[in-house]
């Protein structure tokens, strides 16, 4: 890999984790039209309210099961396990998301992104870095939820290498 290819990615990872991070900042600061009242999730899909923890499965990278858990109505973290079906191997990410409910006719649907980190391990190898997501989210009126999400990944372990992976979901929560 070039230093500029590098340094690109690494700008990207960058601006892709300090979105996450600001995003909430000015969330908080001002009420957008983009931020949805806490009584307009309680009547669509309620997850942030009464019920915090999905448990589901993430098909893509990884393959296997995922658990989000909401720490109020934009803010959630969502962790994954399972196998990396490109190698042989097994896969896990956290990340923390922040959830923007820009379709005013279906606050049940928000975009979400966010940044966090993931770590993959097989016969012959072991990965590490960093990653940002990108997804939209479609929450049910039963407790039950449908996700995709693209994720820019930039690795650092065993060597420094940038890639995107796509996965798609389900979730029950409880």
């Amino acid at each position: 890999m070039t230093l500029f290819r590098f340094l690109i990615t690494l700008l990207l990872v960058g601006l892709i984790g300090l979105g996450g991070w600001v995003a909430p900042c000015e969330a908080k600061s001002k009420r957008s039209k983009y931020s949805v009242k806490p009584e307009e999730v309680r009547r669509t899909a309620d997850r942030s309210l009464l019920r915090e923890w999905g448990v589901g499965l993430i098909i893509g990278d990884p393959t296997g099961v995922t658990v989000k858990y909401w720490q109020d109505n934009n803010t959630a973290y969502e962790f994954a396990l399972g196998a990396n079906l490109g190698v042989a191997g097994v896969g896990v990410h956290a990340d923390y998301l922040h959830h923007v409910y820009v379709f005013e006719d279906t606050p049940e649907a928000p975009l979400y992104m966010g940044g966090g980190l993931f770590l993959g391990a097989g016969d012959v190898f072991f990965t590490a870095g960093l990653r940002g997501t990108f997804g939209l989210t479609y929450m049910f009126e039963e407790p039950f939820d449908v996700f995709m999400q693209l994720s820019p990944n930039l690795a650092f372990l065993p060597e420094i290498d940038f890639f995107f992976t796509f996965s798609i979901g389900a979730r029950i929560y409880l």
